[in-house]
C-alpha cells in the first residue's frame, strides 16, 4: 500500500520555528525547571516527520538478533519500520499508526493485522513501549509526560548537563538533559531501593536538516532481560511529503490478532 502525507500548513510553521532559533539558558544565574522543561518540550515539538537508517540490535528472553533497519515515522500517528538480515533477507516489516498495525514475519511468511496496544506492539520491536514512546524515542525526542505531577524535582548542574529528579514512595525518576541540544541524554527509572528498573539513553548528537539529533538510541530494562540498541547511518528530517510504502508478499498467511 502506498500512502502520502501533505500536511503544507504543518511544514511552514515548522519551518519558521526552526529559524527563530531556541534562546540559550544562562548556567550564571539560577535555573527554573520549569524552564528547561518547556525549552525541551518546545524543542520536541519541532520533530515531526523523520526518515533514518541504521543498525538495530534487540536481546530478550523472546528474541535475539538485529540487522539494518530502516525507520519513517511522522508524529502523532504513523510509523513505519523494515528491518533485514544478512545479505538484504527481510526479517521484519510493520505498519503501525495510532489505531492499528500490520506486522511482516519474513521468516514465518505471515502478516498479522490488529489493534494497536502494548502487547501487539511488542511483536514488533519485541519490547513493551506505548505508541508515543516509540515515536519519541526513535526521533529522540523524549519528554517529561510521565512524570508524576503531584512532586516537584530535585535539579543539579554539572558542566552542560542539568539534571532533574522525581521521588516518589515507589519510584525514582531522573532525567539528564543537555542544555546545548536542549534534549534529553537519558532517562532513568529506579524503584524505591535504587534497582533499575528502565534506561534509555541518547548519543553522539549531530546537526540533521536544522535539529540536533541522537545517532546512537538505547533502551534497557534489566528486571526483564530486554534491550535495544539503534543506530542510525543517516537521517532526514520533516523532509515533507513522506511516503509510507509497506507492502507483503501475496504468498504470506494473514493473521488477525
Amino acid at each position: 500500500m502506498r500512502i502520502t502525507q501533505l500536511i503544507l500548513p504543518l511544514i511552514a510553521l515548522v519551518l519558521l520555528a526552526a529559524c527563530a532559533g531556541t534562546p540559550a539558558i544562562d548556567t550564571s544565574k539560577p535555573i527554573d525547571p520549569r524552564n528547561v522543561m518547556r525549552l525541551v518540550e518546545e524543542r520536541n515539538t519541532k520533530v515531526i516527520g523523520l526518515e533514518g537508517y541504521g543498525k538495530i540490535s534487540i536481546e530478550s528472553p523472546a528474541f535475539s538478533g538485529g540487522g539494518s533497519i530502516a525507520v519513517t515515522l511522522l508524529k502523532p500517528d504513523s510509523l513505519q519500520l523494515e528491518i533485514r538480515a544478512a545479505f538484504g533477507v527481510t526479517v521484519a516489516r510493520a505498519l503501525v499508526t495510532n489505531r492499528d498495525f500490520q506486522f511482516y514475519d519474513g521468516m514465518k511468511n505471515t502478516v498479522a493485522t490488529g489493534e494497536t496496544n502494548a502487547q501487539n506492539l511488542r511483536r514488533v520491536l519485541r519490547l513493551s513501549l506505548a505508541f508515543e514512546d516509540i515515536l519519541d524515542i526513535l526521533t529522540g525526542t523524549f519528554g517529561f509526560s510521565g512524570t508524576p505531577a503531584a512532586v516537584s524535582p530535585t535539579a543539579a548542574l554539572d558542566g552542560s548537563s542539568y539534571t532533574l529528579t522525581w521521588t516518589t514512595e515507589d519510584e525514582v525518576q531522573e532525567y539528564v538533559i543537555d542544555l546545548d541540544y536542549l534534549a534529553v541524554q537519558r532517562f532513568t527509572r529506579r524503584d524505591s531501593e535504587g534497582t533499575i528498573l528502565e534506561e534509555v539513553s541518547f548519543r553522539d548528537f549531530r546537526k540533521k536538516s536544522g535539529f540536533y539529533l541522537p545517532q546512537v538510541v538505547g533502551i534497557t530494562r534489566p528486571g526483564l532481560e530486554e534491550s535495544l540498541t539503534l543506530v542510525y547511518d543517516s537521517q532526514t528530517i520533516n523532509d515533507f511529503p513522506l511516503e509510507f510504502t509497506f507492502s507483503y508478499p501475496k504468498s504470506a498467511r494473514k493473521i488477525a490478532l
